[in-house]
């Protein structure tokens, strides 16, 4: 039996959660760049395949999470900030409210728990193989906010440390755009920056996902199951979202539909007399 032949196209997703407009900007100029510089030639500069086309589309990460079902691509890039005290900005709540879950779930340890203490002082759980629901996802992942607040970059700290708790890995370094920097760490300086770096780490992503005989064929088992977890959590923590069974809605309405009818025919036949 034949090989399939290689995909001459692969998409990275390009998710975001933005209050004020900038992330979302941020997200859209990644996604006019990419195609100028990620073309095939790039790619094939880090051995990845010759004839290959990126291509992106961009959605906010609620969107992702119900619109989508939590359909993980192989690499997705994440552009969010925090607002308020650390909380999501709009277009993220759901996905932050997901990751929340996901960390209580997965990740932290309770009081009193044996693990070794991180940089923060947390706890974290030793995952077997089974619970990295995400292994087989990479992502890259910028960050803005303001450090006039104390949690101005908790909800993208949020976000890494859910995604990589169950088994996704971060591309490149983790950009922190702050709307307080100054001269060179101004926050459109730092965006321009970050974007220009993450450009290579992404193209060194996608080539070696193409190297090994059996690569693309083990992605697409991780990918599909990171989906099915990730949208069985979703129904679990968002119930309104689970589809309606229309034949079960009938079958309850018809009998109830039928009394009504015969009421309405014993009525016209008889005067109203019951």
């Amino acid at each position: 039996m034949a090989a399939p032949a290689p995909p001459t196209t692969q998409e990275i997703l390009i998710l975001y959660g933005s209050q004020t407009g900038n992330s979302e900007s941020a997200a859209h100029e990644l996604s006019s760049l990419l195609p100028t510089k990620l073309p095939p030639s790039k790619l094939a500069e880090y051995d990845g395949p010759p004839h290959l086309a990126l291509a992106s589309r961009v959605l906010s990460l609620d969107d992702f999470l119900e619109v989508e079902r939590a359909k993980w691509p192989r690499i997705v890039v994440i552009v969010t900030s925090s607002y308020g005290v650390g909380q999501a900005p709009l277009g993220a709540r759901k996905f932050r409210e997901w990751c929340d879950v996901v960390l209580e779930r997965y990740g932290y340890l309770p009081e009193g728990g044996d693990d070794p203490n991180d940089e923060r002082g947390r706890r974290y759980k030793s995952l077997n193989e089974k619970e990295k629901i995400l292994k087989g996802v990479k992502f890259a992942l910028l960050g803005l906010g303001d450090s006039h607040y104390s949690t101005f970059f908790r909800n993208p700290t949020v976000i890494e440390e859910a995604l990589t708790t169950v088994g996704a890995e971060r591309i490149g370094e983790l950009g922190k755009a702050d709307a307080s920097g100054t001269g060179e760490m101004e926050q459109a300086k730092v965006i321009e920056r970050w974007m220009e770096g993450i450009w290579k780490d992404l193209a060194k992503a996608v080539a070696e996902d193409y190297k090994g005989k059996n690569g693309q064929m083990g992605h697409a088992l991780e990918l599909e199951r990171a989906r099915e977890e990730s949208w069985k959590l979703c129904l679990e923590i968002f119930p309104e979202w689970k589809p309606t069974n229309y034949w079960a809605m009938v079958g309850v309405s018809l009998p109830a539909s039928a009394v009504v009818i015969g009421i309405l025919v014993h009525l016209f036949f008889y005067g109203g007399k019951l």
